[in-house]
């Protein structure tokens, strides 16, 4: 049912309560929805939840916050609703959970805002308010279940997926290449998206949930399968293109996979049937994380959970449950043939960048456009792919790349290691790095983003106050929240 005039307006009219006091109701919210319902801690993330970021409470509460200020429009927050959806659809969220939220939600509204506020009134037009949205979203994340369902290879909640090779990559991150445990197909996805992985924490006595982005471009088809689309490798709509998203990297690069940090695990020979078969597999790059104060601020750090287990735990022939790729950050299949392409990434914001690279690479025209990659990353021990980075640049003309050590070692060389020492300012760049590295000169020119907040925050200011169009980027942010929430 519509919301009334008169609901609209209470909404609107809560606003600057939300503002003052929206993140103490979310804290109150989760701590005691997951209380009550301790299954929905393998949903949740646990370190999401504390301080001193907060990052899940403080999404829930900006998200509130936009619902209520644009209440009589909602389209301004759309993209925000796609992005949320698409993260729900990773988790494999389902409507009933919706009703069990929206209940403990309309609860810490009424004990943390208190009668005098939270009347009768305000509840119903929260609750009918809740609704709408809650209808919103569970019809959008059925509608992605039901893309997964149509495609080739697609499936529906959690798949086991058997790790079928393990490099790694930096002193701190980690390649994993997943094919599925049942020997059936996988299906395409859109370069930059991400998969969820679930895996056992014994420490929690429970599952927990994380999402890392596929970090190569998406994997080949045998001769004549079909993807979800009806389109038969090779062929577009009855053209001899090639499928842009159907990128052969062992093509690109010339082998499969990268090994020089390790090369006692290289194979002898990558064509003997148990490697050269990588390209179609899934891979995810994890970073080792370092962990947070469990128990601000007392307590000592504990390691990321789940990234420490699978570094340390989880080998070649293990199985986890893996969702289908999800996520709104992605390479436009509509891209132009001779628009020209800016990369800029963070550390661990390089993965979905690099399979957008590869996919670039492999699409038609692929050596007319001009593509460039500005990355950072604290130093070279810590820098994944930075070896590709520079060996795809020599072997494609038309890309150029600027890589940037934040602090970088002794032993690392300027010119040779890296480019630049600090940190990429995109609005310091002079007038050649502009023409050159950014494309300012060509409006068609289009850019994506991934790193931590404040970096893409500074640096899309920057483009935009250099005249490039919103619509022309997009970013990725490696938490929940948004750039500039």
């Amino acid at each position: 049912m519509p919301l009334t005039d008169s609901q609209r307006q209470i909404i609107a009219s809560t606003a600057p309560i939300l503002a003052e006091h929206g993140l103490t109701l979310t804290r109150h919210f989760y701590d005691n929805l997951l209380n009550k319902y301790p299954e929905l801690r393998s949903i949740f993330s646990v370190t999401s939840q504390l301080p001193p970021s907060s990052h899940q409470p403080a999404a829930l509460a900006a998200s509130l916050y936009a619902y209520s200020t644009h209440i009589d429009d909602l389209t301004p927050i759309l993209p925000v609703v796609e992005k949320i959806c698409q993260k729900h659809a990773s988790l494999n969220i389902t409507a009933d959970q919706y009703s069990i939220v929206g209940e403990n939600l309309l609860k810490s509204m009424a004990e943390i805002l208190g009668p005098d506020t939270f009347t009768d009134e305000v509840r119903d037009a929260w609750a009918s308010g809740y609704t709408q949205l809650a209808d919103i979203m569970s019809g959008r994340e059925e509608a992605i279940y039901s893309e997964h369902d149509q495609k080739q290879g697609g499936w529906r909640g959690w798949r086991k997926m058997k790790i079928v090779k393990k490099v790694k990559e930096s002193d701190d991150a980690t390649s994993f290449y997943f094919k599925p445990a049942d020997g059936g197909a996988i299906p395409d996805y859109r370069p930059g998206q991400y998969v969820s992985v679930t895996i056992d924490v014994p420490e929690l006595k429970y599952k927990q949930i994380r999402q890392y982005s596929l970090s190569d471009a998406p994997p080949a088809k045998t001769s004549g399968q079909v993807d979800g689309d009806n389109k038969t490798n090779g062929q577009v709509n009855g053209d001899n293109k090639t499928d842009g998203w159907q990128a052969d990297y062992a093509e690109v690069n010339g082998h499969v996979p990268r090994y020089h940090h390790d090369t006692a695990s290289k194979p002898n020979n990558l064509n003997d049937g148990t490697y050269s078969d990588l390209r179609s597999a899934y891979r995810i790059t994890v970073k080792r994380e370092s962990g947070i104060d469990m128990h601000h601020p007392d307590a000592e750090a504990h390691p990321g959970y789940v990234s420490n287990l699978l570094h340390d735990r989880y080998n070649e022939g293990d199985v986890i449950e893996m969702s289908n790729p999800a996520g709104e950050f992605f390479l436009d299949q509509d891209l132009s043939d001779s628009a020209p392409v800016v990369l800029i990434s963070a550390g661990v914001g390089l993965t979905p960048v690099m399979s957008m690279l590869q996919t670039l690479l492999k699409m038609p025209n692929a050596s007319e456009r001009k593509i460039s990659w500005i990355h950072v990353a604290r130093n070279k021990a810590i820098d994944p792919f930075v070896d590709d980075i520079v060996r795809i640049q020599k072997d494609h003309k038309n890309v150029t790349s600027k890589v940037f050590h934040s602090s970088p070692v002794e032993s690392e060389q300027q010119g040779v290691d890296y480019d630049a020492a600090g940190r990429p300012d995109l609005g310091a760049f002079d007038k050649e790095a502009r023409k050159n590295l950014l494309f300012l000169d060509d409006k068609q020119a289009r850019y994506f983003m991934c790193g931590p907040n404040p970096f893409m925050a500074s640096n899309a200011k920057a483009l935009s106050e250099m005249g490039v169009e919103d619509d022309r980027v997009k970013m990725e942010l490696f938490s929940v929240g948004s750039v500039g929430a």
